[in-house]
């Protein structure tokens, strides 16, 4: 897949430059991205403007990096979903599972030592 690069810029009277309302200008948080709005899938990559205009449909982006704010919200949308899967996979254990936990538990001391590389 190719990246290239490509601008649009906005005019004094509130349009882009192909005629489209400012407000349809996608915002993306990467510098490298993809369009395929009804056309071929076409990857594209921010100049020093961080303005790019697909060939295909004219759809204008903008990159802005991620506040902090987000990118926490991100982190805990992820957090959240481990979470949800550590407990599904608990729940979804097997009896055989179970009782080699109960015959054999896990030594935390131990698994901390092997993972801080002194074990």
């Amino acid at each position: 897949m190719e990246a290239r690069s490509a601008t649009g810029h906005g005019t004094k009277d509130g349009t882009s430059a192909t005629g489209r309302d400012i407000s349809m200008v996608k915002i993306i948080h990467t510098k490298t991205f993809s369009c395929a709005d009804d056309h071929p899938i076409v990857w594209y990559t921010f100049d020093e403007t961080n303005k790019a205009l697909c060939g295909y449909c004219a759809t204008e982006f903008v990159y802005e990096e991620k506040d902090f704010h987000d990118k926490m919200v991100e982190e805990k949308e992820l957090l959240d979903m481990s979470m949800k899967e550590s407990i599904r996979q608990k729940e979804e254990r097997t009896y055989s599972e179970e009782m080699q936990d109960k015959i054999e538990p896990i030594d935390d001391d131990y698994v901390n030592k092997i993972l801080k590389g002194s074990g």
